[in-house]
């Protein structure tokens, strides 16, 4: 059995052979025109200056975002693990609270 086969002959851009030639005229002449100018690599890389100058002040920027913003209040209560435990032995007042705070070197525990 073998597949169907598609007729792609009206994708051929030479079938029409005025236009064709049209089209690799004005190809031609736009490249052309282009050389003359001076194109080329280094020039490219001049027509590319502005817009990769302004990403790469957008990438800084949001780079320094987030040191110019406040720090969180949460991250600093927990930033002390010795604080955080006393103060969560302390709210659960247990039996074992006494001695895992007597561990950690408190010398009062108020029930």
């Amino acid at each position: 059995m073998e597949p169907d086969r598609l007729d792609l002959s009206a994708l051929d851009p030479s079938r029409d052979p005025e236009r064709w030639e049209r089209l690799v005229r004005s190809v031609a002449s736009r490249g052309l025109a282009r050389a003359r100018l001076g194109g080329g690599v280094r020039a490219q890389l001049v027509a590319w200056w502005r817009p990769a100058l302004a990403l790469a002040a957008a990438a800084v920027a949001l780079a320094w975002l987030p040191s110019l913003l406040p720090a969180p209040r949460a991250a600093t209560s927990v930033a002390d693990p010795v604080l955080s435990t006393t103060s969560w032995l302390l709210r659960e007042r247990s039996p074992e609270t006494a001695a895992a705070i007597a561990s950690i070197g408190v010398d009062h525990v108020s029930r």
